[in-house]
């Protein structure tokens, strides 16, 4: 079982955050690590593209932003800090890269934002469809097509941090990706809503589906 800690938004939207204890670290009864009200950016960052379906190189028009998966997923996505990771997978043999940013404090929440594309490939499309999905319907996010399958690992207090939800079947993460594709080099942007840990949590490892665990990602 994983508890949950119901965290308010000030847009009268209810966060769920669930957090587990992780394996072996007799801290099973322990209370997640943050679980008081918390303050949400209201909207989405006024200079992120409008639109995430397009598949056009940005490059072409001299324009390297990103495009966000969800434009109405609040990302902090304006702020994204210096890269700290890079990983490369596949999907049916096209090759993908995803570019990790520091997990960003926002009061009691935090924010992990990624970007993905697919060098080399203008010939085809990369559908992101269920690729950062948890693949459980009944937890989380209640659509298949939402990025709900990311994971916090905080090893100094052993715990495992789930992607927020507002408690009626919706993560607070990038949602709509069947209808999001990854084309060439335009970069899409992807962003993830948890619990922030503790203040003495200097960083985390943060678990992506298709890509794997990449180590000690930074909490600023």
């Amino acid at each position: 079982m994983r508890p949950t800690a119901a965290v308010s938004l000030v847009a009268m939207l209810a966060l769920s955050v669930a957090a587990c204890s992780l394996p072996g670290s007799g801290s099973a009864d322990q209370p997640p690590a943050s679980a008081p009200p918390a303050s949400l950016p209201a909207s989405a960052p006024a200079s992120a593209p409008a639109s995430a379906s397009a598949t056009a190189d940005p490059s072409a028009s001299g324009s390297t932003a990103p495009t966000p998966a969800d434009p109405g997923q609040p990302s902090g996505g304006d702020q994204l800090g210096q890269a700290v990771a890079t990983r490369t997978s596949a999907n049916d043999g096209k090759k993908m890269t995803l570019t990790l940013y520091p997990l960003q404090r926002d009061g009691r929440t935090s924010h992990l934002n990624f970007t993905l594309t697919s060098p080399g490939s203008k010939a085809h499309r990369i559908q992101i469809a269920q690729l950062l999905s948890d693949k459980n319907y009944s937890s989380i996010d209640s659509t298949a097509f939402a990025a709900d399958g990311l994971q916090l690992i905080d090893g100094k207090n052993a715990k495992l941090y789930l992607v927020a939800s507002d408690g009626k079947g919706q993560c607070l993460c990038a949602r709509g990706l069947e209808g999001v594709f990854l084309q060439g080099s335009a970069p899409v942007l992807f962003s993830a809503t948890f619990a922030a840990p503790p203040a003495d949590v200097m960083q985390v490892d943060v678990r992506i589906p298709s890509f794997g665990t990449v180590k000690s990602v930074p909490v600023q």
